[in-house]
C-alpha cells in the first residue's frame, strides 16, 4: 500500500490505475504505516458511481470513487471540498465557484495574464480542499483536479471565495451568510451520513463566519479579475 499526504491527512491507498496513481504520485509521503484512514477503490458507491456514468471507463471510475471517499474523510478532519478553480495572488489564494461550464477556470486565466507579475498560479482548477484549522481556513491542492489537471501540491492561506455568473457586465456583491451557503451546499459534496452532514454544517459554518463570499458577475475581459481582484483582497 502506499501513503499519500492530502490536505494534510494521510492516506493509506493502493491504485489500480494509471489515471489515479498518476494524479496521487506528488502526494506521495514517506510515513509508512501511519495513516488517518485508508481509502478503498472496492469500498460502497462504486457500482452506483458506474451505473451512473455507464459511459465512463474502469480507470475513470476509480478515479472518480477515490475521489468521493478521500473528501468524505475531509469533512472528518474539518475541511470539505469546494468546486472551484482556485488562484493565488500575493500568497493568498482566491477560490472562483461555479457550475461546469459556466467560466470560473475562463475568469482565472484572466488572474494568471493580470497578475503574471505578481506571481499568480493556479493552486487547483477544480476541487480543492478546504480546511479548518486554529480558527483559520487554508485551501490545499488535490489530486483532483479536473480534465486539465492543473493542481499544485501546497497549502495557502483562503482569502475569499466568490461564485461566477455570467454577465455582458461586471459586478461583485458581498454575500450574506443566508445567501452564501446553499450556494456553497450546490459546489459541495454533500454526505448521506447523518453524522458526516453534521459536521460539513459546523464547518460552512465558520467558514461563511471567517471567510467573505461575494457573487461575481462578469465577462471575459481583463477588468473583470481587476474588479473582483480589488474587491476581495480588502
Amino acid at each position: 500500500m502506499n501513503f499519500y499526504s492530502i490536505a494534510d491527512i494521510i492516506i493509506g491507498l493502493e491504485p489500480k490505475h494509471a489515471l489515479l496513481r498518476q494524479r496521487c504520485e506528488p502526494y506521495l509521503c514517506r510515513k509508512s504505516g501511519v495513516t488517518d484512514y485508508v481509502i478503498s477503490a472496492e469500498a460502497g458507491g462504486l457500482a452506483e458511481l458506474a451505473a451512473q456514468h455507464p459511459e465512463v471507463t474502469e480507470e475513470v471510475l476509480e478515479y472518480l470513487h477515490v475521489g468521493t471517499l478521500f473528501y468524505a474523510g475531509l469533512i472528518r478532519h474539518g475541511g470539505l471540498m469546494l468546486h472551484a478553480s482556485a488562484v493565488v495572488v500575493d500568497g493568498a489564494c482566491y477560490a472562483f465557484s461555479a457550475d461546469r461550464g459556466v467560466g470560473k477556470s475562463t475568469h482565472t486565466a484572466l488572474w494568471l495574464r493580470e497578475f503574471a507579475d505578481r506571481g499568480a498560479y493556479i493552486l487547483n482548477d477544480d476541487k480543492p480542499a478546504l480546511k479548518l484549522a486554529n480558527g483559520s481556513f487554508t485551501a490545499w491542492g488535490t489530486p483532483f483536479s479536473g480534465v486539465n489537471d492543473i493542481s499544485v501540491n501546497r497549502s495557502v492561506p483562503l482569502k475569499a471565495i466568490a461564485f461566477v455568473e455570467r454577465s455582458q457586465t461586471n459586478s461583485i456583491e458581498r454575500l450574506t451568510a443566508g445567501q452564501a451557503i446553499p450556494r456553497l451546499f450546490k459546489q459541495t459534496v454533500r454526505p448521506a451520513e447523518e453524522a458526516l452532514m453534521n459536521r460539513l454544517l459546523d464547518t460552512v459554518q465558520q467558514l461563511v463566519k471567517t471567510v467573505p463570499l461575494y457573487l461575481l458577475r462578469c465577462n471575459t475581459e481583463p477588468q473583470a479579475a481587476q474588479l473582483a481582484y480589488q474587491t476581495m483582497r480588502q
